[in-house]
Parts: C-alpha cells; structure tokens; sequence
C-alpha cells in the first residue's frame, strides 16, 4: 500500500488541529472592551481625593449664619415704652375742671383692698376713683387728666417682669421676680413697679404732670409705701 498520499496529510491535519484549540480571538477582544468600561465603576464608589469638609464648608457656613441671625431677629425685642394710663378705665369718664391747688394740701388716704389678687393699696381721698373692671384685676385713681394711679394684677405668663425700657425711661432697677422703671414723656412723669410673686404678676403705676412734681413725689412715697401683695409689702425691687 503506498502510504505517501496519507503522510502528506499529516501536516495538514496537525495545522488544522492546532488552529482549533488556541482561544477564540473575538472572545479575547470582547473581554478587553468591556474592561476599559467597568473600571471606572470602582473609582466613583470611592470618596474623592479631596477632602469632603472642603466642598460641604461652602453650603454649611452660610446656613450657620443665617440660623444665628434668624435667632437673633427672634430673639430681639422692641424696647417697651410708658402705657398712657388715661387709655384705660371707663371710656365715657368726663374729667372736667379740677384745681391742682388740692394737692397743696395735706393728703389724706382711703385703703383699697383686692379681693382677686390679693393685694392693698393706699389711694389719695381727694382723687376720683374710677369704675371697678369687670375682671375685678384692679383699680384705678385719678385727678382729672392732670394724675392717674393705678394698681392691679395678672396672671404670669413667664414673661418676667416687663417694666418700659424705651429711650423714655430715666431710671430703671430689674431682677428676675420684679422691676421699676421711671421717666418722662408727653409732658408727663411715669413711674412703675412691678412684682412677681405666687404665679401673680403685680402692678403699680403713676402718671402725673411734669408740673407737678413736687406736690406728688411725697404722694408717690406714701402710695408705694403702703402697696402690698399677698398681705406682705412689695419689697422688691423698689425706688430708691
């Protein structure tokens, strides 16, 4: 048998054996182009380089301001100033004539008790006193349009005590329990104290005529002397 036309396929059939077993070159790329696109994929689950607090520092210092100055309008408070005391009590009261001379005289006082607050006070004779609120919170006193005292009570709210402190006020002395404040406006001399005592808010206010002064100052003494709340005198704090 000749055996030339076989032994000449021999290198033929190794050719071909050979090219079947080594990879498939579409596989190789296909595994190389989808490399490039999942490498990414790592870096973006890492924390950049540079420092977080560096690109947060921008956005979170503004927002610290404005909440410090949110707070700050909140927490700014308009100064108080003297209440006209001939804006309250009866609206229909006809002050009419009245000489101021009758304060030349020498006073003299009718107590005053509440039964609500539980408070006393000393009123001049000699001024009208005004209608009794229907609250019953306190009572009010006048000389015509030329004097008004006026004492009363209020449930505290914590407030604290809230004497006027405006560009108005001359003299004022304040503790967390009670103030008083002094000063002048519209031609008028104000003066008042307040005290906080048993859940009670205390008041006590005058409003006279700068002209006046003098025949009242010993008036105001006598009136503040005698105020008393809860059976106890108002000792705090107090005009010197």
């Amino acid at each position: 048998m000749n055996l030339r036309p076989l032994l000449a396929l021999v290198p033929l059939l190794t050719f071909l054996a050979s090219c079947r077993s080594s990879p498939d070159p579409s596989a190789t790329s296909g595994a190389s182009s989808a490399s490039p696109a999942a490498a990414p994929a790592a870096p973006s689950a890492e924390p950049p380089k540079a420092p977080p607090v560096a690109s947060a520092s921008p956005s979170a210092k503004p927002s610290a301001t404005s909440a410090t100055s949110a707070t700050s309008a909140t927490s700014a408070e308009a100064p108080r100033d003297f209440s006209d005391e001939f804006l309250y009590g009866s609206a229909d009261y006809k002050a009419g004539k009245v000489d101021p001379r009758v304060l030349d005289r020498k006073q003299t006082y009718v107590g005053y008790h509440n039964d609500r607050f539980d408070f006393n006070v000393d009123a001049p004779s000699s001024f009208k006193a005004m209608p009794a609120p229907d609250n019953g919170d306190g009572a009010q006193w006048r000389l015509g349009k030329l004097v008004a005292i006026g004492a009363s009570g209020i449930h505290d709210m914590g407030t604290g005590p809230m004497c006027a402190n405006s560009a108005n006020v001359m003299s004022h002395t304040e503790s967390k329990t009670g103030c008083w404040a002094t000063g002048k406006k519209d031609g008028y001399i104000f003066w008042e104290r307040i005290v906080i005592k048993n859940g009670v808010m205390f008041s006590l206010r005058f409003q006279y005529a700068e002209s006046l002064k003098q025949q009242m100052d010993p008036i105001v003494r006598h009136v503040n002397a005698s105020w008393a709340v809860n059976g106890r005198g108002a000792d705090e704090p107090a005009p010197e």
